[in-house]
C-alpha cells in the first residue's frame, strides 16, 4: 500500500484549493482498490465541516505546524527561511509513514526522505501582471522553478499551463510533468436532504428563472461585463436575473475594493433586481440553484482550470464563457464563448438561452451529464493513480 499525503498550507478561505483536493480524492476513491491510502494534513484550527468533508476520503491529521502564529509554525518557518529546513515536516510525515507527498505548492527543499509530486496551479501573474502590482514576477518565476525542480514529478491543470511552464523554465532540468485536468463533483458535496427550489427562492429573494455565476469575487473574474450585459438587456425591455455566488473577500487584499465597486456599478446601472450578490452560500443550496438555472456564466479573464465550467459539465447545463485558452480547452458540450469585454455578445447569448430554457428536456440532459461524469471521474482517478504508482516505484 502506498501512503499519499496532502499538505494544506493555505488559509481555509482558499476554497478553490480545498475543492480541488476533495475532487481529486473522490476520483481516487472511485478507482482505488486498497492500493493507496491518502492522508490530508490540516492546521489544528481546521473547521469541523472541512474535517468531516475530507474524512470521507482520507485520514485527516491536524498539526500546529500548519496553524499560523503557533510556536511550531514559527519554528518551522524560521528554519525553512534561514536554512531551507523541512525537518519538522519530514518528521511528521515519517511518523505517519507517508511515501509520496502530493501537490506540494512550495519548494520542498533539502534531502527528501519521500517522493514529492509538486503542483503549480497556474501562471496568472504572467498573463495579468496588472492584477499583481506588488508581486515581483522574476522572484515568482524563480520560486516556480524551485517548486518544479525540487520534485519527482510536477502536476499542472491544463495544456495552457504546461506551455507556460515549459516556456518559463526553458533549459531547466525538469522532472516528468503531468497534465491532470480535474473533474468537479457537485453531487458529492451533499450529505443531507437538499432544500427545494421554492424554499431557496424565498430564502434569497429570487423571482422566476435565473443564471448562476459561481465565482470568487476577485478582480480577474470580470463580473463587470455581466453587469453591463444585464443593463443592455434591461434597456431593451428584457429583465434577466443573475445570481452571483462566492467568497466576497479576496484574502490577498486589504479591504474589499472589488465587491464594493460591483455594488456601486449595480446601483449606477439600475440593475438591483437583476444582479443579485448572494456571496458565499451553503453548497447544498448552490447545487439546487445550479441544477435549476437557465445556464452558467463565467466571464473570467484567466483560469487555471475552471471549476464552474466543470460544474456546468457535471450537471448538464449550458455555460457562457469568456474566450480564454483554458475555457476553450475545457470544451463543455453546451458552451458558447464571448470576448472578455464584449457585453453586447454576452447579452445576445444570454437572451438566446433565456428564450430557449422552457423548450429543453433538462431531465434527459442531466442524466446524460451524470453518465459522462462517471466516465470522466474514473479516467481522472486512474490517471492520478498511475502517476502515484510511477512516482512511488522510483524508490525501488
Amino acid at each position: 500500500m502506498i501512503k499519499v499525503g496532502f499538505w494544506f498550507d493555505a488559509p481555509f478561505a482558499y476554497t478553490g484549493g480545498l475543492n480541488y483536493i476533495a475532487n481529486l480524492l473522490h476520483a481516487l476513491t472511485a478507482v482505488n482498490r486498497g492500493e493507496v491510502r491518502p492522508y490530508v494534513f490540516f492546521a489544528t484550527d481546521a473547521p469541523d465541516d472541512v474535517i468531516c468533508r475530507f474524512e470521507r476520503y482520507a485520514t485527516v491529521v491536524l498539526t500546529p505546524i500548519l496553524q499560523r502564529k503557533t510556536v511550531a509554525w514559527l519554528v518551522h518557518k524560521l528554519g525553512y527561511k534561514l536554512f531551507g529546513s523541512m525537518a519538522m515536516i519530514n518528521a511528521l510525515l515519517k511518523k505517519q509513514g507517508i511515501d509520496v507527498l502530493s501537490h506540494a505548492w512550495t519548494p520542498y527543499l533539502g534531502r527528501r526522505p519521500l517522493k514529492v509530486i509538486s503542483w503549480i496551479p497556474d501562471f496568472q501573474y504572467l498573463h495579468l501582471p496588472a492584477m499583481f502590482p506588488d508581486l515581483d514576477a522574476d522572484k515568482e518565476s524563480w520560486i516556480n522553478l524551485q517548486i518544479a525542480t525540487h520534485a519527482d514529478a510536477v502536476v499542472v491543470s491544463s495544456e495552457h499551463a504546461l506551455g507556460d511552464l515549459l516556456g518559463l523554465l526553458s533549459g531547466a532540468a525538469l522532472p516528468p510533468v503531468e497534465v491532470l485536468r480535474f473533474v468537479s463533483q457537485p453531487f458529492t458535496a451533499s450529505n443531507q436532504t437538499l432544500p427545494s427550489l421554492d424554499q431557496l427562492k424565498t430564502k434569497y429573494g429570487i423571482l422566476g428563472k435565473y443564471f448562476v455565476l459561481p465565482n470568487q469575487f476577485w478582480a480577474h473574474k470580470n463580473h463587470d461585463v455581466v453587469l453591463r450585459a444585464l443593463a443592455l438587456a434591461k434597456h431593451a425591455g428584457l429583465s434577466m436575473t443573475v445570481l452571483m455566488t462566492g467568497n466576497t473577500k479576496d484574502y490577498r487584499l486589504t479591504g474589499s475594493p472589488y465587491i464594493d465597486g460591483l455594488r456601486s456599478s449595480i446601483k449606477d446601472l439600475g440593475i438591483e433586481d437583476e444582479a443579485l450578490i448572494l456571496g458565499l452560500i451553503d453548497y447544498n443550496d448552490l447545487l439546487v440553484l445550479m441544477r435549476h438555472c437557465v445556464g452558467f456564466i463565467n466571464p473570467s479573464r484567466f483560469e487555471g482550470w475552471s471549476s464552474s465550467v466543470e460544474e456546468a459539465k457535471s450537471v448538464g447545463k449550458p455555460i457562457l464563457m469568456s474566450r480564454i485558452p483554458v475555457h476553450v480547452e475545457q470544451a463543455p458540450p453546451h458552451g458558447a464563448y464571448f470576448d472578455c469585454d464584449d457585453a453586447d455578445k454576452l447579452c445576445e447569448l444570454m437572451r438566446d438561452l433565456w428564450a430557449q430554457h422552457e423548450s429543453v428536456d433538462h431531465t434527459e440532459r442531466e442524466q446524460a451529464a451524470l453518465d459522462d461524469l462517471h466516465r470522466r471521474t474514473e479516467a481522472f482517478g486512474r490517471q492520478y493513480m498511475n502517476l502515484i504508482k510511477r512516482v512511488a516505484a522510483e524508490t525501488a
